[in-house]
């Protein structure tokens, strides 16, 4: 059984430049990495009219 209860261990490569960027930002925010991937494959997905279904009940931030 797996540890994680809502997600996927995804393991890939990237660039290096885009990763540098990318933790960079995280780090600064305080964003996860995890977040700001889900919502880039969100948007790869919305972009090229891919259907999905979301199954990780994110906490409401508070505004």
């Amino acid at each position: 059984m797996s540890d994680l209860k809502y997600r996927v261990r995804l393991s890939t490569s990237v660039d290096k430049g885009l990763h540098t960027a990318i933790y960079n930002y995280s780090l600064q925010t305080g964003i996860p990495l995890s977040r700001i991937l889900d919502s880039a494959i969100e948007m790869y997905l919305v972009k090229n009219g891919i259907s999905y279904t979301k199954e990780t009940p994110y906490k409401q931030e508070k505004r």
